[in-house]
């Protein structure tokens, strides 16, 4: 997967959109909404990816 990654609940995740992914390293940067981004890990811990639905402005988890 191509996506930006971030630790979110103490694991690393794959963001699949909603934020900028720093070139060399890979991490994500600028990330919409973070506050929601742990909300939706946390109501999905085994969750390893996610995306940013900008319409309704909340992540869902994706894989």
């Amino acid at each position: 997967m191509d996506g930006a990654r971030t630790e979110v609940q103490g694991k690393i995740v794959i963001l699949l959109n909603g934020a900028r992914k720093e070139k060399k390293t890979g991490k994500a940067v600028d990330i919409q909404a973070p506050e929601k981004l742990a909300e939706a890990a946390r109501r999905d811990p085994d969750a390893v990816a996610f995306g940013y639905m900008s319409r309704q402005g909340r992540w869902v988890s994706a894989a």
